[in-house]
């Protein structure tokens, strides 16, 4: 028996069409719808370290969740715009679409480089650090713009950045010139929405040159070693965007910290004085064209597919494809420079998919897929869906098959390559778990089948386009008790039952349950609007907002088919703006009585997106400060609920058992080895890091000192809120009946004792690691509690 008979993942018996179709030739049967900061550096110098310090904690001061949030809305704002104007999204139509979407952020960038020239004009020649902090705030609110003219996107990106200006002029180390500062900040603007703009029209932004690449790679996890440090132990996975609108915030901030702190320690900063940025960024090398190229190629090689003859060789076919494809995966790296190994692949899978091409079976093919897929895109779109032709469906459905399997591959370690049994088997795994996914269940061996009793399958929506997407042939109904739903998680620690309440949500929710899979280039948003216009515009669940990651626990939990679930490493789990090629996703659109849900329908409804944000908790820590501030948001239907028992008499039981709620999630939330994620989901100025604690100031924390300050932060925190509860009750009422949607209560710790010194220079405590900090940990810090409206940013001594 040859490697390829026995790993064959086809069934043995395909179901037969007709009586008189000769076995070669059936068809598919019918199936239908239903940053971190830096790493150690051994055997650094002193002032190397104190280096790394002060660019840590500059970075830390202007990361702000608010502004990637903000970065993000813009470049989806800007990719519907553009593909409003111009029908599809083929490499051919780049330069138009390019020229309207750079008039479409022409306002905001002038905008923008007309408040940094008012700021930076206004602040020339003052003496800035001899102002309080106070003092500071005032003069900066001066500069404020009026935007009342942009979209709400822009309007919102202007506002993040007056808020990212405030934070450098503040943050700024003592000593450091203002000027060059905001010098860099002016510099870095127009590169900025340049890439927004390829991202808005398919392409792949490179991260700001040129020192901010480098650096934002030492602060962010976008490092492969990080990921493995953190000991995720998880399978790696390439990005589906190379550059996602998060690191370019993150590389942006990078770039703003390295000249906070440059004048101070002698470093690149005032390199750029007299020098724009933007010259030196230049346009040379700033965007790839990967995706238009693997678009390209994926056309051409179902043209192939559905124009080979019968036992036609495949193999160059294919191995024409792969340069394309491994150009827009990260992890695509490995198979570069092997020749035999790529050779192999497309022998492999050339060979077994030679069964289902040719006259005598593409045509039964495409018509089975073509016949039986309308009850799932509708007549009309039935072509598009298919790549535009008719008989393209039995080809898009290889062509997929060819691509994840490559895909899959390149995920392996270099070592497997280096084998050759280890990589044939590798191969054989690869493109059984690709078939699994393409190809209905009854033309699979039983074992491989993803969902047997969905009997489903991925189909390519708009294949021959920048950023195609994969979605499931079945839309089950299903039943979602709360139980389930506050047991599934979602983006950024939140969980799918405190999505659902702030929706207005009753329990149970009868749903359709839409599954999704991205392919290179795919973005949440864009899928879902490509879905929602699909539909007529009818599906108005069909948001972004409303995607929720489809792990194997949650295809468990929903489907009791835990196999249709996609594993992926945590970083893609933080955050709907960066996800994995292959990471699946699921919508809920609910049914029945619950088909009035208030669940936002588009990026145009953002305001609607934020009244119906989920309630969630998170923990802001500034080790050089000694300061903590723990952070609860509670949605607006919670926050109403509340206000019921206020009138009732139980609302301070009610509010309590809220915010508790809130914290026992924010902690589950964390990564299997107990590391603290100190996120900024409130846009105040304290220092964030989107990576462990340890990592905060150049020394990784052991877990156990992790697990210690969690149990501190618990024990100083949750008393202090039950008494505060006690008497606050009608402040908590006031801010309820604000016309900003939710409530938002901060809890901060100030003077924390021994918080200082969980840094380098733990090591040097009584005992140190864990019994050192035990011992730095001991007392109680001042605690202050304040409730106000929304998601609103307090002013606080002059700090925006």
């Amino acid at each position: 028996m040859t490697m390829i008979e026995q790993y064959n993942p086809f069934a043995e018996a395909a179901p037969s069409t007709a009586e008189d179709t000769p076995a070669r030739s059936v068809g598919f049967a019918p199936w239908t719808e239903s940053m971190t900061p830096f790493a150690e550096v051994p055997g650094g110098l002193a002032t190397e370290r104190e280096q790394d310090r002060m660019l840590a904690e500059a970075f830390a001061e202007l990361r702000d969740e608010a502004f990637d949030e903000a970065l993000a809305f813009l470049a989806e704002e800007t990719e519907q715009v553009v593909a409003d104007r111009f029908m599809g999204e083929s490499p051919s139509s780049a330069p138009e679409r390019e020229r309207y979407a750079d008039a479409q952020l022409a306002p905001v960038r002038f905008e923008a480089m007309q408040y940094l020239d008012n700021l930076q004009s206004g602040l020339a020649g003052m003496d800035v650090e001899s102002l309080s902090e106070d003092q500071l705030g005032e003069v900066l609110d001066r500069f404020d713009p009026e935007t009342g003219e942009l979209t709400p996107a822009s309007e919102e990106f202007i506002g993040s950045l007056v808020r990212k200006a405030k934070s450098a002029v503040v943050g700024k180390v003592a000593g450091a010139a203002l000027g060059p500062i905001l010098e860099k900040l002016k510099g870095l603007v127009n590169p900025l929405l340049r890439r927004v703009l390829s991202f808005a029209i398919g392409r792949l932004p490179a991260p700001l040159q040129p020192a901010a690449r480098t650096l934002a790679a030492r602060f962010t996890s976008e490092a492969g070693e990080t990921e493995e440090e953190e000991g995720l132990g998880e399978a790696p996975m390439s990005p589906a965007n190379l550059t996602d609108v998060e690191a370019l915030a993150e590389s942006f901030d990078a770039a703003l910290a390295e000249a906070m702190v440059g004048g101070a320690i002698g470093g690149t900063a005032g390199e750029l004085e007299g020098e724009s940025f933007e010259a030196r960024d230049g346009s040379y090398g700033m965007e790839g064209r990967e995706l238009e190229t693997l678009a390209l190629a994926r056309g051409e090689l179902i043209d192939r597919l559905r124009t080979a003859e019968d036992e036609e060789d495949l193999a160059p076919a294919i191995e024409q494809f792969v340069p394309a494809l491994l150009g827009a995966l990260r992890l695509g790296i490995n198979l570069v420079g092997r020749p035999k190994v790529v050779g192999f692949l497309a022998r492999y899978v050339g060979q077994l998919i030679s069964r289902w091409v040719g006259p005598q079976l593409s045509g039964p093919l495409s018509n089975a897929i073509v016949d039986t897929g309308l009850r799932l895109i509708t007549l009309a779109e039935a072509g598009e869906a298919a790549g535009g032709r008719g008989d393209e469906a039995g080809p898009v459905a290889l062509a997929s098959v060819v691509e994840d399997t490559v895909r899959r591959l390149a995920e392996n370690e270099d070592y497997i390559y280096e084998n050759e049994d280890l990589m044939q088997l590798a191969t054989a795994e690869a493109f059984s778990q690709a078939v699994a996914t393409y190809f209905p269940p009854q033309f699979v061996r039983p074992a491989l089948q993803q969902a047997p009793s969905l009997g489903g399958t991925f189909i390519a929506r708009r294949p021959r386009s920048l950023r195609t997407y994969r979605k499931y042939t079945r839309i089950p109904e299903i039943e979602v008790t709360p139980q389930i739903a506050d047991a599934l998680p979602t983006f950024g620690g939140a969980n799918v039952g405190a999505a659902l309440r702030a929706a207005g949500a009753t329990f149970p929710v009868r749903a359709r349950m839409h599954i999704y899979q991205a392919a290179p280039g795919t973005t949440l948003p864009r899928m879902m609007r490509v879905d929602r216009a699909s539909a007529g515009g009818g599906r108005g669940y069909v948001t972004a907002a409303n995607v929720h990651p489809l792990t194997p626990g949650a295809a468990g939990l929903l489907l009791r088919e835990p196999q249709l679930g996609v594993a992926v490493p945590a970083a893609y789990l933080r955050s709907r703006n960066r996800i994995a090629v292959g990471q699946r996703f699921y919508v809920l659109e609910p049914i029945g009585a619950a088909g009035a849900l208030a669940l936002p329908v588009s990026a145009a409804s953002r305001e609607v997106a934020q009244r119906l944000m989920p309630s969630r908790a998170w923990i802001v820590v500034n080790l050089r400060q000694s300061r903590i501030t723990v952070g609860f948001y509670l949605s607006e239907a919670e926050a109403q609920r509340i206000i019921v028992a206020i009138r009732q008499g139980s609302g301070g039981a009610a509010l309590l058992q809220a915010l508790t709620a809130a914290y026992r999630a924010m902690d589950k939330s964390r990564s299997p080895h107990g590391h603290m994620r100190i996120l900024r989901e409130d846009g105040e100025d304290f220092e964030e890091v989107a990576a462990p604690l340890g990592k905060l100031v150049g020394g990784l924390l052991p877990p156990s000192v992790t697990a210690l300050l969690r149990r501190r932060l618990r024990a100083w925190a949750l008393p202090a809120l039950a008494n505060w509860v006690k008497t606050n009750l009608e402040a908590f009422a006031r801010a309820a009946g604000h016309p900003d949607p939710g409530v938002t209560i901060r809890v901060r710790l100030t003077g924390v004792p021994g918080l200082n010194l969980l840094g380098p220079a733990m090591k040097a405590l009584p005992g140190g690691g864990a019994a050192g900090a035990l011992s730095a940990l001991r007392g109680t810090p001042s605690i202050s509690i304040s409730v106000t409206p929304g998601r609103g940013r307090q002013k606080q001594k002059g700090r925006p």
